[in-house]
């Protein structure tokens, strides 16, 4: 359980890296993450999105860049049927990709995280195309960690959201992105991180 939320935390949560730097980002009080070796390129995290949504069949909830013991690779929660699994990705752009899949069924979860969870089914924009906007929206900065929204476990928030975390002239930007409209949202600082 407690892996999981460690793991939400990475994509509701912003972090942002730049190219050829060692860096280690705090994400949130309880976790950071190692961006050394990211390539900024801006469409590494939507494509690999979508290239795990076409392995699988599932919706990627939540994706960040994370260098592990000088292993640059990619973190990403995958919901699919009932299950939420957790997958490491080695390479996006290797022929072939290493997956190394842990899975948990949707009904372990708590209350909060079963509310993100059918956040992010109910959504109608893909988290790919949220990072797509965020980035275009900060003029083709590179996202480094996206996901679902803390505030989508919110039973009075109105508003559901992916949070992006982008690389904008040297500076973390956060940028939130509407998952039923797919339009930015003017204020990402208003939503639960």
């Amino acid at each position: 359980m407690r892996a999981f939320l460690l793991a939400l935390a990475i994509g509701s949560s912003l972090a942002a890296a730049t190219p050829s730097l060692a860096q280690t980002l705090k994400v949130n009080q309880n976790l950071s993450i190692d961006v050394t070796g990211f390539s900024g390129d801006p469409n590494i995290l939507p494509d690999l999105v979508t290239h795990i949504e076409a392995l699988n069949g599932g919706r990627v909830a939540a994706i960040a860049f994370h260098n592990v013991a000088g292993a640059p690779g990619y973190a990403a929660i995958v919901l699919k049927d009932s299950d939420v699994r957790f997958w490491r990705l080695d390479s996006p752009t290797s022929d072939t990709v290493e997956l190394t899949g842990a899975s948990v069924p949707s009904w372990m979860l708590n209350w909060r995280n079963q509310r993100r969870a059918a956040a992010v089914k109910d959504a109608k924009v893909s988290l790919a195309e949220a990072i797509r906007t965020a980035e275009a929206s900060q003029q083709g900065a590179p996202a480094v960690v996206a996901g679902i929204a803390r505030s989508a476990s919110n039973p009075t928030s109105d508003v559901q959201a992916y949070m992006v975390g982008i690389l904008k002239d040297g500076r973390l930007k956060r940028v939130a992105v509407n998952s039923q409209s797919g339009s930015p949202i003017q204020n990402p600082e208003a939503l639960d991180w």
